[in-house]
């Protein structure tokens, strides 16, 4: 069951901000779902209870949260500790406006110029701009190679896979969840705290509800 909201966010973003983004949403989603989910009504109930499985899975779903958030913090203790060792982030380069006697030499070029006959102001303008930018390039990548050196030095990187890992534990036993049917009420709470929990609420495609969806119809003799 892949977080789509998250994933989607997260992708092709740099590996710092990327980590930010992850802990920063995982930790508003826990927080949220401690909020808003009251403890499970089934703690009292027999195994011979219809939805004495999902009882079971809900349980197992609290020790993964939990492990979750252990993660989580840990995580998160490790990136406070390397952003007050991180060096200043270089300032945004941007290409310097073609000056007029420039401007004037390239508008006077034909396409063939271009090809094989530039003008010696433009050659020399584009030459300026190209190492400007290759310096540029060059601080960002220090800077990049700084940041993974501390976060290497602090253990950030295995932190994170730590946290993902359990996330998709957390998402595994969500599955299994949803893919019980459930046969009481009560079955159904145990459902509606994973779509909790997950926060399925915002997911481009709602597992949870149309599973609940697909319990409430078969009560109901829909097919």
């Amino acid at each position: 069951m892949p977080n789509t909201a998250v994933r989607a966010a997260a992708e092709g973003m740099p590996a710092l901000n990327r980590r930010r983004l992850l802990l920063g949403l995982a930790a508003a989603s826990t927080a949220a779902a401690a909020i808003t989910v009251a403890p499970g009504v089934h703690s009292a109930e027999p195994a011979a209870h219809p939805d004495a499985a999902l009882f079971l899975l809900d349980k197992e779903m609290d020790k993964a949260t939990a492990a979750m958030n252990r993660a989580l913090k840990a995580a998160r203790r490790i990136d406070k500790k390397c952003d007050k060792l991180f060096p200043p982030e270089p300032p945004i380069w941007e290409e310097p406006a073609m000056p007029e006697d420039v401007r004037t030499a390239f508008n006077a070029m034909t396409v063939q110029d271009l090809v094989d006959n530039r003008a010696a102001i433009y050659v020399a303008w584009c030459k300026e701009v190209g190492e400007q930018r290759a310096a540029h390039k060059a601080l960002r990548a220090a800077h990049r190679a700084k940041v993974d050196e501390i976060q290497r030095e602090f253990g950030a990187d295995t932190a994170e896979d730590v946290f993902n890992e359990s996330v998709s534990a957390q998402y595994d036993v969500g599955e299994r969840i949803l893919a019980t049917p459930a046969n009481t009420v009560e079955g159904l709470l145990v459902k509606l705290r994973v779509a909790d929990d997950l926060d399925l609420h915002h997911a481009a495609e709602n597992d949870a509800l149309v599973s609940i969806a697909a319990d409430i119809r078969r009560w109901a003799g829909v097919a």
